[in-house]
């Protein structure tokens, strides 16, 4: 089983990277969907995506990678095609699995009949809760993918 733990929308907060990577100490893989408006080298060990507000990185605006031979597709959200011809962007793509930011909302949908859409949501300044939110990925053994939100700050000691 494969375990990928995706954040978004900081905003300049350090800590929550912090507690990601001491609460999820066994994922497989970190992601941040940009806007994390703090220095690169503090974004490390995850790995990240430029946001709209992350004006001085150096991290690219999409990376793809292959993960089990599932194609993943990271970006923040904030493109001009993501948001004006949605279904055609996310179709040539052509991602297994496409996770995005931006929007400060959890949410997990299909498109395209192939493509699961994953937005963790913000976890500092939510827009769909009261408390923040990530995304944690499971792939197993037969690429069969589920998702769980899970809420910041941690509700309770099993998350």
């Amino acid at each position: 089983m494969i375990k990928i733990v995706a954040i978004s929308d900081t905003h300049g907060s350090y800590q929550p990277l912090l507690d990601i990577q001491n609460k999820e100490y066994d994922a497989d893989f970190l992601f941040h969907l940009g806007d994390y408006c703090i220095p690169d080298y503090l974004v490390a060990p995850f790995l990240a995506v430029k946001g709209n507000n992350d004006y001085s990185s150096e991290f690219p605006q999409i990376r793809n990678l292959t993960i089990n031979g599932l194609t993943i597709h990271l970006e923040h959200g904030d493109g001009l095609k993501f948001n004006t011809q949605r279904k055609k962007y996310v179709k040539d793509i052509n991602a297994d699995i496409f996770i995005y930011g931006h929007t400060h909302r959890f949410s997990t949908s299909v498109m395209n009949e192939k493509t699961i859409m994953i937005n963790p949501g913000s976890m500092t300044y939510p827009r769909d809760d009261n408390y923040g939110s990530y995304a944690v990925i499971y792939l197993d053994d037969n690429n069969k993918i589920s998702v769980e939100r899970r809420k910041y700050p941690f509700k309770d000691s099993s998350k």
